[in-house]
Formats: C-alpha cells, sequence, structure tokens
C-alpha cells in the first residue's frame, strides 16, 4: 500500500518528489484502495517519454531471458490486454493476443534511488489490470499497441506472429519468440515471461521485447468444444530495447 501511495504521490505533484516525507507516505491511511489505484493509472497520461537513463532489464533473477549485446532500454510500458486461445484436441492453444500498451517511464525516472524499480515492476501490472479491462482504456493515451499478424515470408499457413506499433505510426516492429520461462509465482495462472527479437527488415521500433511479471492471461486446463475460442485477460510489463 505504500508503494501505491508514493507513486501515486509523486505523480500527482512531481517536482516536489524529493520533498515527500518517506515515513509519513508509508503510514497514511487509505480508505479505498481501489480507488487510489483507479487514481494512479489515471494520471499516467500526464507524464511519457521520461528520458531512461542506465535502466538495465529486471529479470529478477530468472536465467533464460538475455538483452543482447550492444542494447539498451529504449522504452517502458505496461500492458493491458487478452491472450486468445482455441480449443485443439481437448486443449487450448494459443491464437496470439490483443493489448495496449501505455508509457510508465516517468515512473521509474521519477523515483529512482527511493523505490527499487523491480518493485515497482511487478506492482504496475496489478495495477492496470484492477483499473482497466481490454479495450477500455479510460482517460490514457495508448502509447503502444500490441495485436498479431501473418508472419511475413511464412509459408506455413495459420503462421502469426507479435506486432507492436505507435499509436502515431511512426514506427512498429514484427518480432519473434527468442525465449520463454515460467511465470515464477503462478505459472497456472500467469502466462510466461518471454524474450522477442525483431525480424530482419520488420520495423525500427526495437531490436528487442521482454514481457515479463505478467499477470494472469493462462486458459483453463483443458477443453471440450473443439473450436471453441476463448479470451483471458491479462497484464504485463513491456520493456523495448535498441
Amino acid at each position: 500500500m505504500f508503494l501505491c501511495t508514493f507513486v501515486l504521490a509523486f505523480m500527482l505533484c512531481p517536482s516536489r518528489i524529493s520533498s515527500i516525507p518517506i515515513e509519513a507516505t508509508s503510514s497514511a491511511k487509505t480508505k479505498d484502495p481501489k480507488s487510489d489505484i483507479q487514481n494512479l493509472v489515471s494520471r499516467l497520461s500526464n507524464y511519457q517519454n521520461c528520458q531512461i537513463i542506465n535502466y538495465s532489464v529486471p529479470f529478477n533473477g530468472i536465467s533464460g531471458l538475455t538483452v543482447p549485446n550492444n542494447e539498451r532500454v529504449s522504452r517502458i510500458s505496461v500492458g493491458r490486454g487478452i491472450q486468445n486461445y482455441t480449443c485443439t484436441q481437448g486443449n487450448y492453444v494459443s491464437a496470439g493476443a490483443l493489448a495496449n500498451l501505455f508509457d510508465v517511464s516517468c515512473v521509474y525516472t521519477m523515483s529512482a534511488n527511493i523505490i527499487d524499480s523491480k518493485t515497482v515492476d511487478k506492482l504496475l501490472p496489478q495495477v492496470a489490470y484492477s483499473a482497466l479491462s481490454y479495450p477500455y482504456s479510460g482517460q490514457l493515451p495508448i502509447a503502444i499497441h500490441h495485436e498479431f499478424v501473418d508472419t511475413p515470408g511464412s509459408s506455413t499457413a495459420g503462421s502469426i506472429s507479435p506486432k507492436f506499433y505507435t499509436s502515431i505510426g511512426t514506427e512498429n516492429v514484427i518480432v519473434k519468440k527468442i525465449n520463454g520461462v515460467n511465470d515464477p509465482i503462478n505459472p497456472s495462472i500467469n502466462v510466461p515471461w518471454l524474450q522477442l527479437g525483431a525480424l530482419e527488415n520488420q520495423g525500427t521500433l526495437s531490436k528487442s521485447v521482454f514481457r515479463l511479471n505478467t499477470y494472469k492471461g493462462q486458459p483453463p486446463s483443458s477443453c471440450t468444444k473443439e473450436g471453441e475460442q476463448l479470451s483471458v485477460e491479462y497484464a504485463a510489463m513491456y520493456w523495448f530495447t535498441k
């Protein structure tokens, strides 16, 4: 609760961040935590595009995901969307995803040296999940759209790939899965963490995209109606590197 109160405070008054007494903030009473969360997310639109300096993708000690040499963090966003599935031979098989991504770079830059970025990274997907539902975005400007498209140049029927593109349409990238690891908290409920790499000549938005700190999105363990389609809501952090 301290973190929610703190982040809300500096998003409302970023110029006063250095004067906020942590002891007083941590002991503040909140009558309605859900309202605090909604207010927090509603303020994200006022603070975007903060300069990102010396941030590392927070893998939290999980092996299997690696930032390629010479790549640096270029964007930090929290995504809110749906994971799509099709019932195939008794199991739900992934059929892509749709999500809105919101710029949260300022949450990290404004809280530097005050709150550990790994803690912020864990909280934000839960905040987004609680306050929004896809495709609803409230009054937040969507920084990046996420969808799946036919894989360029593929001869495999039904092959699809993740695509990310900015709302103003100036940049995009189509990516492929490099690696994935199970969510360390609850893999039966939260979708895996992913490392995605840009396909050659398929956009300049980023060279790599990392989906981390996932929150929900997994389908039921089995299904009975062949071909049935299912959408499961989720949230996650998306870190972009160039």
